[in-house]
């Protein structure tokens, strides 16, 4: 049992050692494989356990199941230097209450909700959010974007109706988030992007942002050989919009007609409110909608 949740809880060189079930809740205690640490101090191994120290922290669900991880932060003494450090947990931050992976879960579900419903959503306050938010930004890089040939730009309102937003960078092929910026002023993507360096910068061949347009004279700027297109979910969405009311149009000029003609054009309606959605869900990469941004 123990190796099928180690397994399932998928931390490298981490195993679990019991586990325990309150309710919709799965307790799982937890400890690093290796029985040493190297010392930060004098860069020397320590096998030398000085204290055990178990604190609890959110880990990502198991199906239905909120997962809380008791962890056994083991405290080394170094026979070289003779001081006591804890161990290297590279899966949670210093003082953190959850993983890393959880707190990127979190954040990419603002790219369709607020930090209120988020936080509401998964029984958290506002200021872990933000506090989830703040710990991505700053250590979401170095990332390793030399292979970065296709770019996505969107923007994430923190507070609906606020106007405050961060901007999010994602390699498309990935799917992987390779920046955020704290701001949608220009010149902080820009400073954030040229980190990149410019031969990076030269091989984007697409970037894809929303119908907007907002940052297409950056992207000329700075990408000189990328396309700019609109991704194709606010093009489906925009074309579901317009058809949706065409719909609505047909349904009131058939209350006009004879019972007969008005079930005829009821049925051919009828299931037709979400055909485009469908039909998005199938389209391949390449058939993604490239349209003009000046427009």
């Amino acid at each position: 049992m123990k190796r099928v949740l180690s397994e399932l809880l998928n931390l490298p060189d981490v195993v679990v050692e019991s586990s325990l079930q309150e309710g919709k809740t799965l307790i799982l205690s937890v400890t690093k494989k290796t029985k040493s640490a190297v010392c930060p101090q004098c860069g020397k191994k320590s096998h030398h356990l000085h204290q055990n120290q178990n604190y609890l922290i959110k880990d990502l669900p198991m199906g239905d199941k909120e997962v809380i991880l008791n962890i056994n932060r083991r405290r080394f003494k170094c026979k070289t230097c003779r001081k006591t450090f804890n161990e290297e947990l590279d899966f949670v931050g210093v003082r953190k209450k959850y993983t890393h992976r959880y707190a990127e879960n979190i954040i990419k579900q603002l790219i369709n909700i607020d930090v209120s419903n988020v936080a509401k959503n998964n029984g958290l306050s506002e200021e872990e959010v933000y506090s989830m938010l703040e710990d991505i930004i700053k250590n979401i890089l170095p990332i390793n974007v030399s292979s970065l040939r296709r770019l996505g730009i969107d923007e994430i309102s923190l507070v609906k109706g606020q106007g405050k937003f961060i901007v999010v960078l994602v390699d498309i092929d990935s799917g992987k988030l390779i920046g955020l910026a704290k701001e949608r002023k220009q010149i902080i993507i820009e400073n954030l992007m040229t980190t990149w360096g410019e031969k990076v910068l030269e091989q984007i061949e697409e970037v894809s942002m929303d119908l907007t347009g907002n940052y297409k004279n950056l992207v000329e700027k700075i990408c000189p050989n990328a396309v700019i297109t609109v991704d194709r979910f606010h093009v489906t969405k925009l074309i579901h919009e317009e058809l949706n009311q065409a719909r609505i149009a047909e349904k009131k000029v058939a209350l006009e007609l004879n019972i007969e003609s008005r079930e005829k054009v009821f049925d051919s309606l009828k299931g037709n409110k979400y055909t485009i959605l469908k039909a998005e869900d199938k389209l391949t990469d390449k058939q993604k909608i490239k349209l003009d941004i000046i427009r």
